[in-house]
């Protein structure tokens, strides 16, 4: 295998190259972002560039859509003084542990503060988390479907669990799942995410069409995302 690359407009995409006995060229992009070319043997690089270049904007464009597929990469030890996350906000965590009663998680004035007599903090802090975010994934939901009457003819079922790969994704039969860590962005990250799942009911691919779509609608997503991925990555 060996590495190619090749420039559309200012941009430098560069490909895995590899070849087979195959008799066409092949084409794929991982949800990595990487990109693998497999040619017949013997076809000239030249050849390959020749055929491969013309899609360079779907090769981009894939990549974006990928984009939304990103694991989160941050550390948590889980111990006092540590900060964390929620709708965008930084809350310093305070533990006062007590010898028996009920758990209670409050936010108040940059302090997460977790009153409990069990030592499993991280679990205590991601069912905080996921029990939360069923009723503001859902208000944000409702919202967008009132503001943008097109999504109103789909019938859609939200749900939400904690995911490796991905924020969000959509099936056409309108399920929408969302990744319960998107809790801790702030609540424009989350209704790109939910905007973005919406407009797949319309455009199931990550097609010219849906971009065009979700610009229309979301004219900031880009940087919304952006953001998106800095604050949580």
């Amino acid at each position: 295998m060996k590495e190619i690359d090749f420039k559309y407009g200012s941009r430098l995409i560069k490909a895995d190259l590899q070849y087979s006995d195959r008799k066409s060229i092949g084409l794929r992009v991982f949800p990595e972002g990487n990109i693998l070319i497999t040619a017949p043997t013997e076809t000239s690089v030249e050849k390959i560039i020749e055929k491969v270049k013309p899609k360079s904007k779907w090769i981009i464009d894939q990549q974006r859509a990928f984009e939304l597929y990103k694991p989160f990469t941050t550390e948590r030890n889980y111990i006092a003084g540590e900060t964390h996350r929620y709708l965008g906000r930084q809350y310093k965590l305070v533990i006062n542990k007590i010898e028996k009663g009920k758990t209670t998680v409050s936010l108040a004035k940059g302090l997460m503060t977790i009153t409990t007599s069990k030592d499993n903090i991280e679990r205590i802090i991601l069912d905080f988390y996921k029990d939360r975010a069923g009723a503001i994934f859902e208000e944000i939901l409702e919202n967008l479907k009132q503001k943008f009457p097109q999504f109103d003819a789909f019938e859609t079922i939200l749900s939400h669990k904690y995911l490796k790969k991905r924020w969000g994704s959509c099936s056409i039969n309108g399920s929408i799942l969302l990744n319960t860590e998107l809790i801790k962005a702030s609540k424009a990250c989350i209704e790109y995410v939910v905007l973005h799942e919406l407009c797949h009911l319309i455009h199931p691919n990550h097609s010219k069409e849906f971009y065009q779509l979700l610009e229309h609608l979301f004219p900031n997503w880009e940087k919304v995302k952006n953001k998106l991925e800095q604050s949580l990555a």
